[in-house]
């Protein structure tokens, strides 16, 4: 049977303040491209994919029938776990699955999004047993599909990837080490702690395979101290769909998604 899981879409995010000029909105989920915001792309494509049962929104956005409106929290995580929780305690239809049945966190700022790409991620996600998903994108794909976006990379000793912007999650473990996520997402920023938690070695290997040789990085590297620092299987999942790599969170962006959109 094919798997069927809840969908967070996470629309929380505010524009910076040259994306609100450009734009005209706070709100990035609720900037338009063309006749749709690019939240209204993403749900679309969300309710096309046969592998999405109930979808919640968290976020300062329009009511909506086709999903869940939820109040955001301060920042990225609280809306995740706001989410998260959303689906636990929902009741659960027979056919979405047992307890430990994931649920895909998408970003609402992805517009290119598509049911396919959707459904290629969520079933080679969920074929790999793994707590936390997180998909990577060769980059040459990503430019050859949207030469006119910009995207950061990680080069390692499998290629340049660029990272998407959805994940498939184990609900019930990453609630449950809430409190080391929370602490790994204010690390982001701050070197010092981010490298006790990572391991200054596995930092100087990133540092240098950028700068000068990418052999010295590999992905199964990078995921277990992903994983040794959530406490949870976490893995990368390679896909070739550039959909849900590609997001539009510059006013760059902007212009060129509306000439493809």
């Amino acid at each position: 049977m094919t798997i069927r899981v809840d969908a967070v879409v996470l629309a929380g995010g505010k524009n910076s303040a040259e994306m609100q000029a450009a734009t005209g909105v706070e709100n990035r989920a609720l900037v338009r491209l063309g006749d749709r915001t690019m939240l209204e792309y993403v749900i679309a494509a969300l309710r096309e994919a046969s592998c999405i049962g109930r979808i919640f929104v968290v976020g300062d956005v329009p009511e909506n029938t086709g999903y869940e409106r939820l109040a955001p929290g301060a920042t990225l995580v609280d809306n995740l776990f706001a989410g998260l929780r959303a689906s636990e305690e929902a009741p659960r239809p027979p056919i979405q699955g047992g307890p430990e049945r994931p649920v895909l966190a998408v970003t609402s700022d992805i517009p290119f999004l598509t049911a396919a790409a959707v459904e290629d991620f969520v079933g080679r996600a969920a074929a790999t047993g793994a707590d936390f998903c997180y998909p990577i994108i060769p980059i040459d794909v990503c430019l050859a599909r949207f030469p006119q976006m910009r995207r950061t990379t990680l080069k390692v000793r499998e290629g340049t990837f660029t990272g998407g912007n959805v994940m498939l999650l184990n609900p019930r473990i990453v609630i449950e080490h809430r409190g080391t996520i929370l602490r790994a997402y204010a690390a982001r920023k701050r070197p010092l702690q981010l490298g006790r938690m990572l391991g200054w070695g596995l930092l100087a290997r990133i540092a240098l395979a950028q700068a000068f040789r990418p052999g010295i990085l590999s992905v199964p590297m990078l995921e277990a101290a992903v994983s040794r620092v959530l406490g949870c299987r976490a893995t990368a999942v390679v896909t070739e769909l550039a959909e849900i790599g590609t997001d539009v969170d510059k006013p760059e962006d902007v212009a060129a998604a509306r000439a493809l959109l």
